[in-house]
Order: structure tokens, then sequence, then C-alpha cells
């Protein structure tokens, strides 16, 4: 489905790789022959309304094959992302590290919560109830069910660490292919895996 946000918005993009090779990304041309067909989104709470860079990720991902989505339903960049998919018509997962997630948000953020979580194509609750860690162990499973990350993220400038910054590394580790939107610079970066798995069975 095309996106809501105008197919001329941000079509051209000035993307650097690694090793300081750089090039425009075509967001209607994948790059890399390759299947996927999970993307998980992570991001920064702070992110308010973000809307058209986030939906430029999930097209990127999209044009990449992409059929399904995992969402984390934080505040910030994981719902922004969620009303995204919803307007979208995109199948997507609601990932739940507790059931009482919301259970210090205002009134209003209860709202949109609940909202976004009835019309998620699914939900996948981790924990019952909050305890130190879920929200870490929420961002590993989504990693590990992943093939692609799509990242708001400011590249941890100040070296202080946080949930998306240890996302990001952990789908690093684990070679995924990462699509990264800094929201300081307005720039979108492709980081390539490092090498390619090889499947014995």
């Amino acid at each position: 489905m095309s996106s809501p946000y105008g197919s001329g918005y941000g079509l051209l993009q000035h993307v650097n790789r690694r090793l300081n090779r750089e090039t425009q990304y075509d967001f209607d041309e994948p790059f890399e022959q390759k299947e996927y067909h999970t993307a998980m989104i992570t991001g920064h709470r702070w992110i308010k309304h973000n809307n058209p860079p986030i939906d430029n990720l999930i097209t990127m991902a999209v044009n990449q094959g992409v059929t399904h989505f995992l969402c984390g339903m934080a505040l910030g960049t994981d719902q922004s992302a969620a009303e995204v998919l919803c307007i979208r018509g995109l199948k997507w997962t609601a990932v739940i590290p507790c059931a009482d997630q919301d259970n210090l948000w205002k009134p209003r953020q209860r709202s949109r919560y609940k909202k976004l979580l009835e019309k998620a194509t699914r939900q996948v609750i981790l924990y019952p109830q909050y305890s130190p860690g879920v929200m870490h162990a929420r961002n590993l499973w989504m990693v590990k069910h992943s093939e692609i990350c799509l990242a708001v993220f400011d590249g941890d400038p100040n070296n202080i660490g946080g949930g998306t910054a240890t996302t990001v590394k952990m789908a690093l580790d684990r070679n995924l292919l990462i699509y990264q939107f800094n929201p300081a610079g307005s720039k979108y970066t492709i980081i390539e895996p490092a090498y390619q798995q090889l499947s014995l069975f």
C-alpha cells in the first residue's frame, strides 16, 4: 500500500554506507538481493510526531520484501510507527514487554495505547507484570525474530546508552540489516550486515 505522506517525500535521500561510501537511495528500488520478511522498529521515546521519516523507513523495508513488522509499543517512536502501520494497512505485531506496560502513563497516553493495540494484527505479551529487565527482554525478542531493524536513532552522541542504543547494538551483533533515521541531522543511513550467514540445513 502506498504511503499516506505522498510519493514525493524524501524519495531520494543521501545515505551513508559503511567504509565511508555514499550513495543515493531510491525508495522504489531494493539495493540488495535477499529475502526479508520481518522488520522490527526501535527509536527514541522523546520523538512525538515523526511520522513521515518513520513512514520512509517502513517503505524501505517493504521494498526489500518485508510483510510483517514488530513494534514494542513504547511511547514515542514505537507508537508513531504503529500509527503509520495502521494507516497503511500493513501487518504488525504489538510486542508488549509486560501486561501492565501502561500502568504509570497518563490517561490520554493509555487511551491512545489501547486503541493502537486493538488495531494490531497480533499481540505478544512477554511477562504478566513489570520487573527490571522486561524492556530489554522485549527488545531482544524483537531482534531475534527480525531480519531488518528500523531505527530512529541519533547515534548516542553523548555516549549515555539507553534502550535504543542497546537495541541497535544487539541488531548489529546479530547481523541484521539496519535502516536508521537520525532526527538530529535528518539523515538516513543503511548499515549492511557485516557478513552473510550460511545455513547448512
